[in-house]
C-alpha cells in the first residue's frame, strides 16, 4: 500500500466527519463546565493535557497498539482479552458505554465497505460491540497501516473531538480552538509515542477527576453530550 493511501485511509477514518459517534461525547468535559472549573482556554488546555496523559496516553492509546499487533495473526482468543481489558479499564458506565457503541458503529461502517471477511466476520460474532480502541488498532492493522501513524492519528481525532466540544461548552472562537490544538501538537507527539511504550501488563486507568465527573454527568440536569 502506497503512503498516499496510508493518508488516504488514515483521513477518513480518524477524520471528524466518520460516524463513529465521537462527536457526541465530552469524556466528562460537560461536567467541569457546568461545574465552572473549565471557564476559558487556559483551563481547557488544562483539561485536554491531562485526558492526553491519563486517558490515551497510558490506557487507550497502548490498546490500539496492541490491537494493531494482534490484527496480523487475527488470535481470537487473544483479541477477546484485549477487549475483555479495553472495557474493565473504563470505570464509569458512560464511558464504557460509550466506547462500546462507537466501536459498534466504527465496526458496522467498515465491516459494509471493506472487503475484509475477517472483519465481516468480527461484526457478526459482535452483536453487542466492541470498543472503540480495540476496533480501530484491529481495523488499522487489517489495512496493513503503520502503527506510528495509527496512533498519531487517533490521538489528533481524540483531541480535535474535544476541541469541538469545547467551542460549544464553553464556549470558545474557532480561532481560539485552531490556536490550542496548535499549541497541544508537541503533547500530541509525545502521547502517539508514549502509547508504544507501555507493555499491556502496565497500563493504567488512574484518572479520579475524570472518573467523578463522568459519574456526575449522569445527573447533570441539561446534557448536550452522552458522557
Amino acid at each position: 500500500m502506497s503512503q498516499k493511501n496510508q493518508l488516504f485511509y488514515l483521513m477518513q477514518l480518524a477524520g471528524g466527519t466518520f460516524p463513529s459517534g465521537g462527536f457526541s461525547q465530552s469524556w466528562g468535559l460537560e461536567t467541569y463546565v457546568s461545574e465552572g472549573r473549565i471557564t476559558d482556554e487556559d483551563s481547557f488546555k488544562g483539561f485536554l493535557s491531562s485526558y492526553l496523559d491519563s486517558t490515551i496516553g497510558r490506557c487507550e492509546g497502548p490498546i490500539v497498539y496492541e490491537a494493531l499487533r494482534l490484527a496480523a495473526e487475527w488470535e481470537k482468543d487473544r483479541i477477546a482479552e484485549l477487549e475483555e481489558l479495553s472495557c474493565a479499564l473504563k470505570v464509569t458506565k458512560e464511558s464504557r458505554e460509550s466506547a462500546l457503541r462507537m466501536g459498534k458503529a466504527f465496526l458496522r461502517i467498515t465491516a459494509d465497505i471493506l472487503p475484509d471477511e475477517e472483519i465481516k466476520a468480527l461484526r457478526k460474532c459482535s452483536a453487542s460491540g466492541m470498543s472503540y480502541p480495540v476496533v480501530y488498532g484491529l481495523i488499522c492493522g487489517r489495512l496493513g497501516l503503520e502503527p506510528e501513524a495509527v496512533l498519531q492519528a487517533y490521538v489528533f481525532s481524540t483531541v480535535n473531538a474535544l476541541v469541538q466540544s469545547g467551542v460549544k461548552l464553553i464556549p470558545l472562537g474557532n480561532t481560539q480552538a485552531q490556536k490550542i490544538l496548535l499549541q497541544l501538537q508537541p503533547e500530541m507527539e509525545a502521547c502517539a509515542a508514549e502509547c508504544q511504550s507501555w507493555g499491556i501488563g502496565e497500563l493504567s486507568n488512574f484518572s479520579p477527576g475524570l472518573d467523578i465527573a463522568g459519574i456526575l454527568h449522569e445527573t447533570l440536569p441539561v446534557r448536550l453530550y452522552m458522557s
